[in-house]
């Protein structure tokens, strides 16, 4: 267990759980603008998956070397960058004039954001517990549950452009620029005082040698691009397999984003009462559930119900999984094996969401609960071969 956390670096805690946030909004807001955008533009429903694709593929490359580049000019610095990047990419897309235009800017867009994100994810896994790691993803559920809200107020309630909810996502970077500038300096002793308690780093050839390292990464990638499925496709699902309005359905996923947010808060208690292992197989199986209630259709209740419970059980993975890194392949090791398993997230929210799209064009958009499904039953087998890994080279586990 982590000692008790030092003003500053509650400071920064609290500050790391406002950036997640206000990188929310954004993230629960696509799928529910994304009708507008398909509208004006003239593209198909698996363009969605192709524009996550873009921006995923963006973050891949920047999580594969974030490492060094947090190490050289530090997290302050590179937050910095990061937000400056997506700032402008937010207004770019506003302004776009083509698709290509949308497809190259979201490219770029990840860049910024992956670092930022394997960064904070980083730095959260060495100096914050479990229970407050599942409070800095819960905060970034707050995000996307004010997303969906925020569409339907500005899009349908005020019959305003599409393209000035992205006029506001710039401003909410420009935000998070001013707020890493004025605490840069506490960054960099944070960094400093963890720079100090490390051991020696293993060479990412060592690290990627651990048997267990790919099975991290596989169930990285199928969780959270399936977290990404789901959230994304749900507003198309809604309104075009179960005919609901357009407004309702907006409120459904904002239910969905919800539910994330309410789960990393809960099992950031329930986590200190049940092991790791137990509460991550409840999950999966939870998933499977929501899953099948959702494709079932037996009423508009029960469907609601499984979605809502796809999110609260998909929720706790990314928290518990990257705080569970240290102990799991070591501390030599353990910068590697972060930017390794956001690598294979940012492929699944690449890849997933993409196979996603083309299935519903291909078949309809009845197959996407099924999807979740198969999905979450893959993400089910590659974590129960981590604990049996896990229990044949048991490595030291803090109390």
């Amino acid at each position: 267990m982590h000692s008790r956390l030092s003003d500053s670096t509650v400071k920064l805690w609290m500050l790391s759980c406002l950036v997640f946030a206000l990188g929310g909004i954004n993230g629960g807001a696509l799928g529910v603008v994304w009708i507008y955008i398909q509208a004006d533009f003239g593209v198909t429903v698996s363009a969605l998956g192709a524009m996550v694709t873009a921006a995923t593929i963006g973050r891949t490359i920047t999580s594969t070397v974030s490492g060094p580049i947090i190490g050289r000019f530090g997290i302050a610095s590179v937050m910095m960058g990061g937000v400056t990047i997506g700032a402008f990419s937010m207004l770019a897309f506003a302004l776009a004039p083509s698709w290509l235009a949308v497809m190259l800017i979201a490219l770029v867009s990840g860049f910024g954001s992956g670092v930022m994100g394997v960064g904070l994810n980083a730095f959260a896994a060495v100096n914050f517990s479990a229970r407050r790691m599942n409070w800095l993803h819960g905060s970034f559920g707050i995000g996307t549950t004010i997303g969906p809200f925020l569409v339907t107020t500005i899009v349908i309630d005020f019959a305003i452009d599409w393209r000035w909810i992205y006029v506001l996502f710039a401003g909410t970077r420009v935000l998070m620029f001013a707020l890493f500038y004025l605490t840069r300096d506490q960054w960099r002793i944070s960094e400093a005082k963890t720079n100090d308690a490390k051991s020696d780093q293993a060479s990412i050839g060592k690290t990627l040698r651990l048997p267990v390292m790919w099975l991290l990464v596989g169930a990285w990638l199928m969780a959270t691009g399936n977290e990404l499925v789901a959230g994304q496709y749900a507003n198309s699902f809604l309104i075009g397999a179960r005919g609901i309005e357009p407004k309702v359905a907006a409120t459904w996923v904002s239910i969905y984003w919800a539910s994330l947010t309410v789960s990393r808060f809960v099992a950031g208690f329930i986590i200190t009462r049940i092991s790791s292992s137990s509460f991550m197989r409840l999950n999966n199986i939870s998933i499977m559930i929501g899953a099948g209630l959702l494709s079932l259709n037996l009423s508009p209740q029960t469907s609601l119900i499984g979605l809502a419970l796809i999110g609260f059980s998909i929720a706790p993975f990314a928290p518990l999984m990257a705080s569970d890194t240290p102990w799991r392949v070591g501390s030599a090791h353990t910068a590697n094996a972060m930017g390794l398993q956001f690598t294979g997230a940012s492929l699944g929210m690449a890849l997933l969401p993409w196979l996603g799209g083309l299935l519903a064009e291909t078949v309809g958009l009845e197959i996407i609960p099924q999807f979740v499904f198969l999905i979450a039953l893959i993400t089910f087998l590659l974590y129960e071969g981590i604990v049996w890994r896990d229990f044949k080279r048991p490595v030291a586990k803090p109390l």
